[in-house]
């Protein structure tokens, strides 16, 4: 490791302290370390903290990433160790992606929205109040009277009761507004499509409201309001599992629905912008392949006309070239005819002297005989 030279402010001295560091890789992390085990910033060379401190969240780091590598059993076993705060705040963060999936799926017309509203019901506001008929007012669940009692005053001399303020402001958070009349969410006629997206509406308001206010919901330190804060916090971990577990239902077909409505958005953006600019482009490329034939009709002319005179020349060339050889090869012919003329002649001549010496001796051999 490289030894460097740091500088830092110090909170003892005015002044400015020169601390000599080393270079430390931490989880594939550059830092810095002096001789006190102290870990600094490279890049701003600011105290981070010391090297235990690091190691112990490096390894952290580690263990909550092999979690998920673990037996269902011990992975419920590590669950069932965290505080209802950090399960609230690893859910929360799904919330917008929750109400996000019912606004599309409702878009593709595949939310069921009465069941939407019955797990809204069953999920958060029956742990606080419940009614026995149709009809009937809401009431406070019987097991929350007993953490929250009902607060009594006297009044113009006489007793009065009346519930904690807390039921108050939930009634106002967990309970539906009214809906009248069915809800149907998959017709695309204009009123029912009206009402269905203002029974949407309510019911994402109401889901909206229980999942930003109730984790914040504290009422008095004692021990009653603690179960009760407990309490609350509990069934909303509990509620958005279970919107979780209910989007999970269509999440995929919301996905596939995207997935057409981004390629039919691709098709009409072809058709606007590239298709619509290819009759021009076509008549521009074929005026371009006239233009340009027209110009290798040209040059091809042109270099025909150029080999045509260079074929002349070199007919013409050749044909001088073959004169000279025939008229050379005349000459050649002509001598060498004067010249077996001449041999002929002469041994013409010769074979006419044997003749004429053979016929004297044969007439010189009959006078002898005659004789």
């Amino acid at each position: 490791m490289t030894t460097l030279s740091a500088v830092r402010s110090t909170p003892i001295d005015v002044g400015v302290e020169e601390i000599e560091v080393t270079e430390i890789i931490i989880s594939n992390k550059l830092y810095l370390i002096d001789l006190k085990n102290n870990i600094y910033s490279f890049d701003t060379h600011e105290q981070i903290g010391t090297l235990n401190e690091l190691e112990q969240a490096a390894n952290c780091d580690k263990v909550c990433k092999n979690i998920g590598r673990l037996p269902l059993e011990l992975r419920h076993a590590i669950f069932n160790c965290l505080t209802i705060d950090f399960r609230l705040e690893m859910v929360l963060q799904k919330t917008a992606h929750i109400i996000r999936t019912l606004y599309e799926a409702y878009n593709e017309r595949i939310l069921d929205i009465p069941a939407l509203q019955r797990i809204v019901n069953k999920g958060i506001r029956w742990h606080f109040f419940y009614r026995n008929w149709t009809n009937d007012p809401l009431k406070i669940q019987n097991h929350l009277i007993m953490l929250l009692p009902s607060i009594e005053f006297k009044q113009m001399g006489e007793i009065v009761s009346t519930q904690h303020p807390v039921f108050r402001a939930l009634r106002e958070i967990v309970v539906i507004p009214t809906i009248h009349g069915s809800i149907n969410s998959t017709s695309r006629r204009f009123r029912a499509t009206r009402h269905a997206r203002d029974a949407l509406t309510k019911i994402v308001s109401t889901i909206t409201k229980s999942c930003d206010i109730l984790p914040t919901f504290t009422v008095n330190k004692d021990k009653l309001g603690q179960k009760f804060n407990y309490y609350v916090r509990k069934h909303t971990f509990q509620f958005i599992c279970l919107l979780t577990k209910f989007i999970s239902k269509f999440e995929v077909q919301v996905e596939n629905a995207a997935i057409e409505k981004s390629k039919q958005r691709q098709k009409q953006k072809f058709k606007r912008t590239v298709a619509k600019l290819i009759p021009a482009a076509f008549r521009k490329m074929q005026c371009k392949i006239k233009v340009s034939a027209k110009k290798d009709a040209k040059v091809a002319a042109a270099q025909a006309k150029k080999d045509a005179k260079v074929a002349a020349a070199q007919a013409k060339k050749d044909a001088k070239v073959a004169a000279a050889q025939a008229k050379k090869d005349t000459k050649v012919a002509a001598a060498q005819a004067k010249k077996d003329a001449k041999v002929a002649a002469a041994q013409a001549k010769k074979d006419a002297k044997i003749a004429a010496r053979k016929t004297v001796v044969i007439i010189k051999k009959k006078r002898a005989t005659s004789s």
